[in-house]
C-alpha cells in the first residue's frame, strides 16, 4: 500500500448550504449519531472580561426559555447520550452523541441551549463560584501554576490570561455580560454544526432548517495577532516544594504544514516511551516522572510545549538533559525514528475514523477555525518527508524561547 493511502482514511464531509450557517454531514452506518456545534468564540475573544467564554460555556446548561436546569438536564438523560461542552483559546464546542432515532430531539437541545439560553442570576451566582474554586484548584498544582504563568509572559494581548479567567475578572463578571457575549458571538456565521453517523442528509438538512436560523449578523472581527513577550529564562519560587518544575515554550510558524510537521518530530523528540527526551530523562538518568511535550495551535500562531519535572536537587540536570537533548535533535533524525512517527500519527487518524463524538468535534473546530480539514491533514501528512520534519525541529531551536522553571 502507498503512504498517501496508509494516512487517507478520512473523507470529506458533505457541506450542506443553510444561509450563513455551516453545515457538516458525514455519514457512518451505525446505531448512533453525533453531533458537534463550533463556536468561533473560545477565550481570545473574551475582551475585557477574562474567562467569559468559559463562563458562558458553563451557562449554557443553567437554563433556557422554556427549561430550567433541571428540566434542561433531566431532557439530556432521558436522550441518554453523551452531553457536554468545552472551552478552548479559538473556539467552544457544544455537543451530543444519540441514538439516530432521537437526532432531531437531540438537536433541538442543542439549538435551545445556544440560541434561548437565559442566564438565570441565581444560576450565575453558583457557577461562577464553581470556576473559582476550578482557579483554586489549578492554582494549587505546581505544574499548571508554572504553564498558566509561562504562557502569560510569553504570549501577549487576547491569548495571554487563563481560558478560566481569573478569580479577580470572575467577580467582576456580570449576567448581563454573558448574555452580551451571547448576543454577540452565537450567530450562524459564527458556527459550525458537524453531524456524523447514521442519520440521513435529508434528515440532517431539514432538522437544522427547521431548528438553526440561517442568517444573522455576519462573524465577529477576530482580535489582534498574539505577539511575544518574555523570552530567556524565568524563575518562580513556591515554598515547600519538593520537586522542581520546568516549561519551555518556543514560537513556531502558523502555517498548517510546518504545524504537521512539528508535531511529527515532536513524536520523535517528545514524552512517548519510544520517543528522545522520554528515553533520556525518564529511562537513562531516572530524573522524574512527569514529562510532556505537544504542538499547541491557533488561527494564527502556534507553540511548542515541553514540561517536565524532578527532585529539587536535580534542577540543573533537568534543563541541561531538556537543552542537550532538543539540540541533539537538530542533527537529524533516523529512517526508523521517521517511520515510527509517521505509524503512531497514521494510527491516530485510523482510530478517529472509529469515533464518531471525536470525528464531529474535530469536523466542526477544524471548520469554524479555518483549520484543515481532517482529510486535508491526512494528505498532508502522506506527503512530509523526513528532511521537512528536520526543519520543523530546528525552526524552534532558533525560534523565541521562554523557559520557566518553579522550585521550592
Amino acid at each position: 500500500m502507498r503512504e498517501a493511502e496508509l494516512f487517507a482514511v478520512e473523507r470529506e464531509p458533505r457541506t450542506l448550504g443553510h444561509g450563513r450557517l455551516t453545515v457538516l454531514h458525514d455519514p457512518l452506518p451505525g446505531p448512533l449519531t453525533a453531533i458537534a456545534v463550533a463556536i468561533r468564540a473560545g477565550s481570545r475573544f473574551d475582551g475585557r472580561s477574562p474567562g467569559i467564554a468559559h463562563m458562558t460555556e458553563h451557562m449554557l446548561f443553567q437554563g433556557t426559555t422554556s427549561m430550567d436546569q433541571v428540566a434542561l438536564n433531566r431532557r439530556a438523560g432521558e436522550l441518554g447520550g453523551e452531553h457536554d461542552a468545552d472551552t478552548g483559546h479559538e473556539d467552544m464546542t457544544l455537543h451530543i452523541e444519540v441514538f439516530n432515532d432521537d437526532f432531531e430531539d437531540a438537536l433541538a437541545l442543542l439549538a435551545e441551549q445556544l440560541f434561548r439560553s437565559t442566564v438565570p442570576e441565581d444560576g450565575f451566582a453558583k457557577e461562577r463560584r464553581v470556576v473559582i474554586d476550578e482557579i483554586r484548584g489549578r492554582q494549587e498544582d505546581p505544574a499548571n501554576a508554572l504553564h498558566e504563568a509561562a504562557w502569560r509572559r510569553f504570549f501577549g494581548g487576547p491569548l495571554a490570561h487563563p481560558i478560566c479567567g481569573t478569580i479577580q475578572s470572575l467577580r467582576r463578571m456580570t449576567p448581563g455580560c454573558v448574555r452580551q457575549f451571547l448576543r454577540r458571538h452565537f450567530t450562524p456565521a459564527n458556527m459550525v454544526v458537524a453531524v456524523v453517523g447514521g442519520t440521513s442528509r435529508e434528515r440532517v438538512r431539514r432538522a437544522v432548517r427547521r431548528l438553526f436560523p440561517a442568517h444573522g449578523p455576519p462573524r465577529p472581527r477576530p482580535p489582534a495577532r498574539p505577539g511575544h513577550g518574555t523570552t530567556g529564562f524565568l524563575r518562580f519560587h513556591r515554598r515547600d516544594l519538593a520537586q522542581t518544575y520546568l516549561v519551555r515554550l518556543a514560537a513556531a510558524p502558523s502555517d498548517p504544514r510546518t504545524v504537521l510537521a512539528l508535531s511529527l518530530a515532536v513524536e520523535i523528540v517528545g514524552a512517548d516511551p519510544d520517543a528522545r527526551l522520554f528515553q533520556e530523562i525518564r529511562e537513562r538518568l531516572g530524573l522524574g516522572y512527569d514529562l510532556g511535550a505537544s504542538v499547541e495551535h491557533g488561527s494564527d500562531w502556534a507553540v511548542l510545549v515541553v514540561s517536565a519535572s524532578a527532585a529539587r536537587d536535580h534542577e540543573r540536570r533537568l534543563r541541561t538533559t531538556i537543552e542537550r537533548t532538543c539540540a541533539d535533535a537538530a542533527q537529524g533524525f533516523s529512517p526508523d525514528e521517521f517511520d515510527r512517527a509517521r505509524a503512531k500519527v497514521r494510527y491516530r487518524f485510523a482510530r478517529l475514523a472509529d469515533s464518531r463524538l471525536e470525528r464531529a468535534l474535530a469536523h466542526a473546530g477544524r471548520a469554524v477555525c479555518g483549520h484543515p480539514s481532517l482529510a486535508a491533514s491526512a494528505r498532508i501528512l502522506a506527503t512530509l518527508e523526513r528532511a521537512e520534519v528536520e526543519t520543523a525541529w530546528r525552526g524552534t531551536l532558533a525560534a523565541p524561547t521562554l523557559t520557566a522553571i518553579m522550585s521550592g
